[in-house]
Order: C-alpha cells, then structure tokens, then sequence
C-alpha cells in the first residue's frame, strides 16, 4: 500500500470539502488551509445575512402582534367586569385585592371573604374614597391605615388561597351580598375607640360571623 503523508492528505481533504455542496441560500465557509491533520478540518454552514434580518423581523412581528393581542385580552376584561360590578380593576388591583381579602379574611367562609371584596368596591366606586383598589387598600393618615393588615404586615406575608381568589372572581363578577356596606370589623380585635365611632357614626348593617358591616 503507498504511504500518504500527512500534507498530502491535508490537501485531499481541502479539495473534498470544497465539492460540497451549499445548503440552499447558505454559504458553506471551509477551515483555512495551512492544517496540520485533517481530523481538525470544520465545516460551518453559516446562514446568510438576508436570512437572520427576516428572521429577526418575523420575531418582531409575531411579538407585536402577540402583544397587542394581550392588551386588547385586558381592554376586553376590564370592560367586563366594570360592567359586573362597576368598578374598572386592573391585573395588579386584583393581586391587591386577593391579598388585603385573604389577609383579613383568610379564615372566613367563602361569602365572608366575597364581603370583605366587596367593601373594598363599594369604597372604589364612593366619591368619599380614592378611586382605585390600590389607594382604596393602602389609604393611610399618618401612620394610620384603613385595613389594620397593611399597618401590621400580615398583607405582606399571606398565601393566597384557592377560595379567596374565587371569591374575589366571585365579587367582581357582581356577587354583592354587602347593602352598600363601606366599613366592616371584629369587634373581638378592634380598638375600643374605633368601635365605639363605628356605633356613634356609621350604621350597622348586619354581621356575619365575625364581622360587622357598617355604612
């Protein structure tokens, strides 16, 4: 058998993969030619330029379209529940509101969390109070703050559970078993003088379990 020396088949590998074929528009872009062993020749198929700018365009148009398409999804949602319950919440007020219910409620059956959410609502829609659930939530004087979880951090802390998300689905989607009502508290745990100025100034509405719920 001839001996082939290493230069030789250096050369043969060259010309054999300079007979390759392009892989469609793209460019086939051979290893240089000063190679001492040819099991360290490469071939890249590299893709052309006109390619990756369409590429990148398509991506482009696909991501605006995807988002638009979510925008006019929350447009649509929110529409539908203002038209529920009459209070315009977007994806963030319902995080907020999930959390100031469970927080206050997290113990409470599925109607008592549906009327915590429901006095939050009713606050949003009151021309006395701020106009969206998240300054309704964290509306404070000084440090005094309307809902006891956000001034104590247990808002900050909660799980929220499956039954509390249902029930604030539940309240935007109209369930309002509340009369109206813009206060609530537990007697149990409240202050003596708040108490004492929700029987001198609001009026009691009902309770249920353990809250009262004042107007």
């Amino acid at each position: 058998m001839k001996k082939v020396t290493k230069g030789a088949l250096a050369a043969v590998t060259v010309v054999s993969a300079a007979l390759i074929p392009t892989v469609g528009d793209a460019a086939v872009a051979m290893a240089p030619e000063a190679v001492r062993d040819a099991s360290s020749q490469k071939v890249v198929i590299v893709q052309p330029q006109s390619c990756i700018v369409e590429n990148i365009d398509n991506y482009n148009r696909i991501k605006r379209l995807s988002d638009n398409h979510e925008k006019r999804a929350q447009i649509q949602e929110a529409a539908r529940i203002k038209k529920s319950c009459g209070v315009s919440v977007s994806s963030n007020d319902r995080t907020i509101l999930e959390r100031i219910v469970e927080a206050e409620a997290g113990g409470e059956d599925h109607k008592g969390k549906v009327l915590v959410a429901n006095v939050v609502l009713n606050r949003v829609k009151d021309k006395s109070f701020p106009s969206t659930v998240e300054e309704v939530v964290f509306a404070h004087s000084g440090s005094t703050y309307q809902f006891s979880p956000i001034h104590d951090g247990r808002y900050y802390t909660v799980d929220v559970s499956k039954d509390t998300k249902k029930a604030v689905e539940d309240a935007l989607n109209g369930n309002d078993p509340s009369q109206g009502a813009l206060y609530f508290m537990e007697r149990a745990y409240a202050d003596p003088d708040n108490a004492s100025w929700f029987d001198r100034c609001l009026t009691r509405l009902f309770g249920y379990k353990c809250h009262e719920f004042y107007k």
